[in-house]
């Protein structure tokens, strides 16, 4: 089985992420179906871990999975295959700008 190596700051993105949808929308339903997206999105990843978007340099050996409604949440993670791992760098959401935050996260 493939573990799940996660970026400390990867569980404050996704707190962000919600207190973002609640600050918008007002609407607790709202934020946890999009928590639970996210949750279906990293569970996508563990069972296909050579599914998405190729990074290039800097990021090479990354990829960028897409999902939720509208795939608007992005996880940027590496497959480290060898050791049965991957590893989840960053969540974002919307048009936040992902791509520079990960090129300090893995």
């Amino acid at each position: 089985m493939i573990r799940k190596d996660f970026h400390p700051l990867f569980f404050k993105d996704i707190y962000r992420i919600e207190e973002h949808i609640l600050s918008v929308t007002d609407d607790f339903a709202a934020a946890s179906r999009r928590l639970d997206e996210i949750d279906a999105l990293i569970a996508a990843i563990r069972d296909n871990p050579l599914s998405g978007t190729r990074m290039p340099h800097p990021l090479e050996g990354c990829l960028v999975r897409r999902g939720g409604r509208d795939n608007k949440i992005r996880i940027v993670f590496r497959p480290l295959l060898s050791r049965n791992v991957v590893r989840y760098g960053l969540v974002s959401f919307g048009g936040q700008n992902w791509s520079a935050l990960a090129e300090n996260r893995l």
